[in-house]
């Protein structure tokens, strides 16, 4: 495109060149040729009408001498604004000085004969005859000057031409030329790109969610990329929140079954038909594992309608510190059980907030839970609540405690389903719904949930609810 540029602006300079050239030519060198030949030939008209008036005495060559003076004069006056060179100006100014004096040596011949004196003819027409030749001698080198700029400026013309031709066929070869390497180029750019794609397309059809590196590409071949990256990711979590949930259905569920199974199967065969504590006792099992099998079975149902903006609330204005109270009193047993001092600060002047009383119970339960979970021994658990406000009232509830702390990485990754970290420390393994399921109601309420925590100095869990 610089290159047409270039050419369209060049081209248009020289064709005003050319232009002005044959403006020139046209209106100045031609114009002045013409006027000069013109004069040359009026003057010798002009000098044989007064040589035929001296001879004849007829006043009609005296009075035809007089019109082509006027002529002459007219012309000589044009040729004068015509000459553009010094050299011709010259020649102009003195051919325009001897007409003078022609005319004036002529006057006073005609003097002479007008009054029937005598004069030295000779003398005369001698001196008439130098002035003549030196009138003549300058006009043919006006036009002989007037010739030669005009067949310059024809030259320069046709080299111009010839140069405007050599540089525009240059200029399109190059642009050709171009042309076929950026298109080659850009092709190949292109090309690769996608040949890239379509093998790593390949590769995920195979199970191998691998992202594509950096290539050179055209900006919208990268903006493509990227796109094919995150969707690289985001199957990369599919196929592992795939893999999480097969493990976890196979564990969550499948655990209680063989328990249940094996229990049913003993009471069946009467292996403790004549010990009714030992049967009690495997009815006992079966019943919590089917308690187990159906909390389970609720959780991902649970989460499934959450998903789907399909759970219904109940919703009604309560006081927040005694859903608190009340969840704290049930877990105090376990804390105690495990050594774990567990503390409740909480502001007597809270204000109620609009929520499902069981829902927001259900956050604090997991919250709580993980907390005694990864806390060790003589460890700590806090559990406090206090107003803030950023435009809106609201209340924000932490749980803390001094356990082992969650990865900077996990930390976004905690609250998606089937997500659980690693520790560092043995624990129960969990459904790994509980805090997406969380993070599922509070959003529901208007609020939000979050974590901070640092490896090794323990984890606080943060949630907010709006002020009813």
């Amino acid at each position: 495109m610089l290159l047409i540029i270039f050419l369209g602006v060049y081209v248009t300079i020289k064709l005003n060149q050319l232009n002005r050239i044959a403006q020139d030519v046209i209106t100045v060198d031609s114009a002045a040729i013409r006027l000069a030949e013109n004069l040359s030939e009026a003057f010798l008209s002009q000098e044989a009408f007064s040589k035929k008036y001296l001879i004849s005495r007829d006043q009609d060559f005296y009075q035809k001498f007089w019109e082509i003076q006027e002529y002459f004069s007219r012309d000589l006056e044009r040729l004068g604004s015509l000459v553009d060179t010094s050299e011709k100006k010259r020649s102009f100014g003195h051919a325009k000085k001897m007409y003078g004096h022609y005319l004036s040596l002529l006057k006073e011949e005609f003097t002479f004969v007008t009054d029937g004196h005598e004069y030295p003819y000779e003398e005369f027409q001698e001196k008439k005859g130098n002035i003549v030749d030196e009138i003549n001698r300058k006009l043919r080198k006006i036009i002989l000057m007037g010739r030669l700029d005009r067949d310059h400026k024809l030259q320069v013309s046709s080299q111009i031409s010839s140069r405007v031709l050599r540089i525009t066929t240059v200029t399109a070869a190059i642009v050709i030329v171009m042309g076929i390497l950026i298109s080659f180029f850009n092709t190949r750019s292109i090309n690769n790109p996608i040949r890239v794609l379509r093998e790593k397309t390949r590769e995920i059809s195979k199970g191998k969610f691998e992202e594509v590196p950096n290539v050179s590409a055209p900006p919208e071949i990268k903006e493509l990329f990227n796109a094919f990256n995150l969707m690289c990711e985001r199957l990369k979590e599919l196929d592992e929140m795939k893999a999480d949930f097969i493990s976890h259905v196979s564990h969550e569920l499948r655990t209680p079954l063989t328990s249940i199974k094996g229990a049913s199967t003993m009471l069946l065969e009467g292996v403790f038909v004549n010990m009714p504590a030992k049967q009690n006792k495997l009815l006992k099992i079966i019943e919590e594992e089917c308690e187990r099998l159906i909390e389970s079975v609720s959780r991902i149902l649970d989460l499934s309608c959450m998903e789907a903006r399909m759970m219904e609330y109940n919703l009604r204005e309560v006081q927040l510190i005694i859903v608190i109270q009340e969840t704290v009193a049930r877990f105090a047993p376990i804390a105690l059980s495990n050594k774990i001092n567990l503390e409740l600060k909480l502001p007597p002047d809270l204000s109620p907030v609009k929520i499902d009383e069981d829902r927001i119970r259900q956050v604090i339960e997991n919250l709580l839970g993980n907390a005694l979970k990864f806390t060790s021994e003589e460890g700590r658990v806090i559990v406090s609540a206090t107003p803030k406000k950023n435009g809106e009232a609201y209340l924000e509830v932490s749980v803390s405690d001094t356990g082992c702390g969650i990865p900077k990485g996990d930390l976004k990754k905690i609250f998606d389903k089937f997500k659980r970290t690693d520790s560092g420390r043995k624990t129960a393994v969990g459904t790994g719904l509980g805090l997406s399921i969380a993070k599922h109601i509070i959003a529901a309420h208007g609020g939000e949930i979050w974590a901070e925590s640092e490896p090794g100095n323990g984890s606080t869990f943060f949630f907010t609810l709006p002020v009813a």
